[in-house]
């Protein structure tokens, strides 16, 4: 880093001597300006490759202190990123809540599609680990809420879990798709009582059901699932 400081200020400088000679061959400026702007470039090329060591300098008789000038910069940037988790946990928060209070009659939980908006950003912020346990927290809501979108097509589901239970995807997938529950579901008259389109809702719930479960496992490391 050094080095490539070092290389940038003399280049900085050796560009400065060559525009400045240009400007006095051309006579736009002066002998003495010619000189003024040598020294002022020779000043910043050598501030420049030693930044590392220099603790500060004088501009017109003010004093520039780069180190609490840089301390100043990262505490800024670390209060934004505390604002950014601080703005992810309330939004997680809300990403567990239903429009207006209630549910959706679909096949997917309404509330899914900003869910993942959200975990995208928060991935793509690097802030995924830091905020497990709140991702953790919301997931165990959805998947809750994403049951209950299931059981809406199958007896079966409705008839052996209860609102706390979170079944293995796999084992899920048995049940909901049961052909007895099916036609019980059928016979309700759900999807216009047509099975193919039945089993293609329950399948769609089952993707959505399975992607919270992977990543509430994943929020869980070592625990159990809830």
């Amino acid at each position: 880093m050094k080095i490539l400081l070092s290389l940038f200020g003399f280049t900085l400088f050796g560009f400065s001597v060559f525009f400045g000679w240009d400007l006095l061959d051309a006579e736009k400026i002066s002998g003495g300006e010619f000189v003024t702007v040598v020294i002022a470039f020779a000043v910043l090329g050598l501030i420049i490759s030693f930044a590392s060591e220099v603790q500060e300098f004088s501009v017109a008789g003010n004093i520039v202190k780069l180190k609490e000038v840089r301390k100043e910069a990262d505490k800024s940037i670390e209060d934004l990123k505390k604002a950014r988790v601080g703005n992810f946990i309330f939004l997680l928060k809300l990403a567990a809540r239903f429009p207006g209070g209630f549910g959706s009659g679909g096949t997917v939980d309404e509330r899914l599609d900003d869910f993942w908006l959200l975990y995208k950003q928060i991935k793509e912020s690097n802030n995924e680990h830091e905020l497990k346990l709140n991702i953790k927290e919301v997931t165990r809501v959805l998947l809750s809420g994403q049951l209950d979108s299931i059981r809406k097509n199958s007896d079966l589901v409705e008839e052996k879990y209860s609102r706390e239970a979170l079944p293995e995807p796999d084992e899920l997938l048995l049940v909901a798709l049961e052909s007895e529950s099916i036609n019980k579901a059928a016979s309700r008259n759900v999807c216009g009582g047509d099975v193919d389109r039945i089993k293609k809702a329950i399948v769609v719930g089952l993707d959505e059901y399975k992607k919270l479960y992977k990543l509430h496992a994943k929020c869980s490391e070592t625990h159990e699932l809830e």
